[in-house]
């Protein structure tokens, strides 16, 4: 586990786990992981419909709070910003041995306000406040209205992930939203730019798994898109964030004042289909300045059997050519994404929902 996380960092990559639990936190497990050299920790509405769903250990906090709070969303934020707290307090060596580069836990804002920029910048500002960490981010999903949530919150220094990302385009607003929101923030006087930070969560596998359906079985595009994607948002990273291109609209003036690059997240990284290699994603999406966060059983067969390498970086115009190629044979990749990202807010918002449906089952048998 320890070799594959070196070999990893030494091409400028950090991995995040993309779990969390309160079971995982008292038992010393994530204590452990961080040990090991897991440098981040990601959650979101499925994340903790498994862990309270499938756990007794918040049955007493559930008690309490709902001694103050009929309300289960509130009851669920509180029992959120506990683990979250934790989790921050566990990560917070790492976040100051890195200089405020890693070391950060990410809570989402509720699903349900998606294409609400408001409810998103309220609830955001919310649990900000009420963590009170500062290597904490909130996740905003990808949408229009979320990168409208995303500027204003850059703007006032708190720390964004934005999640649900599987487009090139929806990566370039998201880097201007930030890069935007950062220029209002270093104008205001609330603080340094080195103290806000955010990373870009681009999805993986369900690229690979959507596109996969629409191609004959025996295409040579199968599972290769989804990589192909990824390298070219990556490539227009590198271009967004040059750090030696001078200029209006470049990235210099922001970084000269201690500003951090908005580093890319490869997510969904685990693999779907059983005829890939359990690693393909892994192997092949470590770059500079950049994060995968990964599930604990993907990591485990990572630690055992990866063979990470730097080809993200190589072979770019075959990657554009894969994408064009799709074109050609009448699949409409921007159609793909688009519904992806419908299909992604769904998938979190029907297990926001199944969470809450627990609680209160948990509530009712608790109390009775």
């Amino acid at each position: 586990m320890n070799n594959i996380i070196k070999i990893t960092k030494s091409m400028g990559q950090s991995l995040w786990l993309d779990s969390i639990s309160r079971e995982m936190i008292n038992s010393g497990e994530i204590e452990n992981l961080i040990n090991a050299g897991i440098s981040g920790i990601t959650s979101n509405p499925t994340i903790f419909d498994k862990a309270i769903g499938q756990s007794n250990v918040y049955d007493s906090a559930l008690i309490e709070y709902s001694k103050t709070s009929e309300n289960t969303e509130e009851i669920f934020e509180k029992l959120a910003i506990d683990d979250i707290k934790n989790a921050a307090n566990l990560l917070s060596k790492t976040y100051q041995y890195s200089n405020f580069n890693d070391g950060y836990v990410s809570i989402e804002v509720s699903p349900k306000h998606a294409n609400d920029p408001e409810a998103t910048i309220k609830q955001a500002e919310r649990l900000w406040n009420k963590i009170n960490k500062p290597n904490v981010m909130i996740k905003v999903p990808g949408t229009n209205e979320g990168f409208i949530a995303v500027k204003t919150l850059i703007s006032k220094g708190i720390n964004v992930n934005i999640t649900l990302l599987f487009s090139v385009d929806q990566y370039e607003k998201t880097a201007y939203a930030y890069l935007d929101g950062l220029t209002e923030f270093a104008k205001s006087g609330l603080g340094a730019t080195s103290s806000v930070c955010s990373v870009a969560s681009f999805f993986i596998s369900r690229i690979d798994t959507a596109v996969d359906n629409l191609l004959d079985e025996n295409s040579q595009l199968r599972g290769k898109i989804g990589i192909s994607n990824a390298k070219i948002a990556y490539d227009k990273y590198k271009k967004i964030f040059d750090k030696n291109l001078y200029g209006e609209g470049s990235f210099f003036p922001l970084y000269s004042t201690g500003a951090k690059v908005q580093k890319p997240l490869w997510a969904s990284t685990s693999v779907k289909n059983p005829d890939y290699d359990n690693n393909l994603y892994l192997n092949n999406l470590v770059g500079e300045e950049t994060i995968n966060t990964i599930p604990l059983e993907t990591f485990n067969n990572f630690s055992l059997s990866g063979k990470p390498n730097n080809s993200l970086i190589e072979n770019i115009d075959q990657a554009e050519e894969n994408i064009n190629l799709l074109s050609k044979q009448g699949i409409k990749f921007d159609d793909i994404t688009n519904q992806l990202l419908q299909d992604g807010i769904k998938a979190f918002s029907d297990s926001y929902d199944s969470l809450l449906k627990k609680i209160n089952e948990k509530l009712s048998k608790l109390k009775s």
